[in-house]
């Protein structure tokens, strides 16, 4: 099953669900997700779905380029990432 999150569904689960999925630990972290993204450069994020274990996130960095993420849900580490030169 894929679940979809758009940009501004994302930015209001965060704003009214952060206490309760903060205290989750393990399983599937978004956070950790999100954190792994921004880390390599990720500024804006247009999509966002989890399948098959994974975190597939479609954002852009600062030059305003396409970047596709494939982060680990569980580590958090990054599995593939490519950009739009």
């Amino acid at each position: 099953m894929r679940a979809v999150l758009s940009a501004l569904a994302l930015v209001s689960f965060l704003g009214l669900a952060t206490p309760a999925l903060a205290e989750a630990g393990s399983g599937p972290s978004i956070y950790r997700a999100l954190a792994t993204a921004r880390a390599f450069g990720v500024v804006g994020f247009k999509e966002i779905q989890f399948s098959d274990g994974k975190w597939e996130i479609e954002g852009r960095d600062p030059r305003g380029r396409t970047v596709n993420m494939h982060i680990d849900a569980v580590t958090g580490a990054l599995l593939r990432m490519n950009r739009d030169y």
